[in-house]
């Protein structure tokens, strides 16, 4: 029966020993975490970098428009004005695209996010993840390192070569959760995947403090245009590195531990074993879309992410102009201070995600009990902190960083055990599928994050980025109470394979155990 089979399985498990440590599951998340730390450096360093391509003065509408106009304008307070001195133009600054046009560049990445979420986590199942994956960083980093060489052309190619990355990225969540459907043990799932969900907050520190070096320097004029300033190495470096991890994946990687000849026997039939006590339905399994778009878990996900990454995608995009333009830091301390966040996020993502694990384990919480408490400090802290933000100016400008700090320091709980992980926890082999639907909603915030700031902030006045960031404090708010509410933590009926054997072999426990899944 039904019950039998589990105990013998998980005895089965219980014998075999494969340590994390030095295992080749963990040097997959490692692979895996600087894969993404390369993508989201290709994606926010354009935020930071765009500050240092754009001559500053493009904003300003004609002779009459002097420092002490622009000041009045913004309704900078005069002990501020002393700030303003430590702004000088950067030889680099020589692109002239105004604030609407800069709003629509830093949105375009989102145009294309959406468009291959759902249509990845499909190809995916015919590809393969290992392949896949590749393929999607190689033309992300190919699309990066055309940036600098097209920089003076019209901004609709910027625009086009942005779209293309972001329709590259748009398949790295989708994928990466199918692949980790096959590799990773549920007792290690948070650990494995906090340690590639490190690499987010990872790309946006150095993409924000290496950005904001290069910035720095240009070379003789002499040197063609393409090679002339700071950050057009910078987009090289980037491009680059992404396109040597592409082939560094595809020769340790595999689609299953099954197939994989760097592995060792006892790792291989470690996972083997694990997978069987969690009765993951084969990788072959058609989607049950009527049952997963019923599904409870499913629609909690899905508005949980939407409101949570509208929050999110303003931090990564607008977050180095707000320091610009309402806190008055140089184009260097733009770039380290930015970054400062997403040094606090990683050391919190590395540093709870095994606490996750180490509280279901020991029984201090249920499982969904556990995704609640890291989803409500990892929303809910950052909408305090944004709220108290929206009423500082530059006469307190270090006290608005260090609440972002904290801010985005907690939203690390959500990455580490929130409704990123919580996906894996009810959907099983179709959780990339659920997390390409849900990324293809939620990036409708990061399309319309930075050109409804660029609309509400058009004078760069303290007082209209304090519209803004209490939009970004709500949307974190309503995602907490979403989830708070609805969260599921177990593997739903529709992504179990038990019921489906059972029923086949007519057992007579299988009726039993399905009222007991739901």
């Amino acid at each position: 029966m039904a019950k039998s089979k589990d105990v013998s399985t998980a005895n089965e498990t219980s014998q075999i020993k494969a340590p994390l440590v030095c295992s080749h599951r963990l040097l997959l998340a490692f692979l895996a975490f600087l894969g993404f730390f390369l993508c989201y450096a290709q994606r926010n360093g354009f935020s930071v970098a765009i500050v240092c391509m754009v001559d500053p003065d493009v904003d300003n509408l004609g002779p009459t428009h002097t420092n002490n106009s622009l000041l009045t304008r913004q309704n900078i307070p005069v002990s501020c004005h002393k700030h303003t001195t430590q702004t000088t133009r950067s030889p680099g600054q020589v692109l002239n695209w105004p604030k609407k046009t800069r709003g629509l560049l830093l949105g375009s990445f989102y145009w294309g996010y959406p468009l291959t979420q759902i249509a990845s986590s499909i190809a995916v199942t015919y590809f393969g993840p290992k392949r896949f994956l590749a393929l999607l960083i190689f033309m992300s980093s190919l699309a990066t390192l055309l940036l600098p060489v097209i920089s003076t052309w019209s901004s609709p190619f910027i625009v086009l070569l942005r779209i293309i990355a972001g329709a590259a990225q748009g398949g790295l969540w989708p994928t990466i959760f199918r692949f980790w459907s096959t590799w990773a043990p549920a007792s290690e799932r948070t650990t494995l995947l906090s340690f590639q969900n490190a690499g987010p907050s990872m790309g946006s520190i150095v993409s924000l403090i290496i950005g904001g070096l290069f910035c720095t320097f240009s070379l003789y004029d002499a040197v063609p245009f393409i090679f002339r300033h700071g950050w057009a190495h910078y987009f090289y470096l980037l491009g680059g590195l992404g396109i040597v991890w592409s082939v560094v994946w595809l020769i340790f990687a595999s689609d299953t531990p099954a197939i994989n000849k760097y592995i060792s026997p006892d790792e291989k039939e470690y996972i083997r074993a694990c997978k069987a006590v969690e009765k993951v339905q084969d990788t072959n399994t058609k989607t049950p879309w009527s049952a997963m778009l019923r599904s409870q878990a499913f629609w909690c996900v899905i508005l949980s992410m939407f409101f949570c990454d509208f929050g999110l995608y303003a931090i990564w995009t607008v977050v180095p102009e707000y320091m610009n333009e309402v806190l008055l830091f140089s184009i260097e301390e733009n770039g380290f201070l930015s970054a400062l966040p997403h040094v606090a996020s990683f050391i919190v993502v590395i540093s709870t995600g095994r606490l996750a694990d180490y509280l279901i384990g020991k029984e201090y919480l249920k499982r969904v009990n556990a995704r609640k408490l890291f989803q409500g400090i990892g929303t809910l802290g950052p909408a305090v902190c944004l709220l108290f933000i929206s009423f500082l100016d530059c006469e307190r400008r270090y006290l608005a960083v260090i609440l972002l700090i904290i801010g985005v320091a907690l939203n690390g709980f959500m990455m580490s055990g929130g409704d990123v992980v919580n996906i894996s926890d009810f959907s099983g082999v179709h959780s990339g599928v659920v997390c390409g639907i849900g990324n293809t909603v939620s990036s409708i915030a990061g399309v319309g994050v930075p050109y409804l700031t660029s609309i509400i902030t058009k004078d760069k006045t303290a007082a209209q980025w304090k519209i803004a960031f209490m939009l970004y404090a709500a949307s974190f708010l309503i995602s907490a109470i979403v989830f708070s509410f609805f969260a599921r933590g177990e593997t739903e009926p529709w992504a179990r394979d038990d019921v489906h054997e059972e029923k086949i072999k007519n057992d007579q426990g299988a009726g039993e155990e399905l009222m007991e899944i739901n």
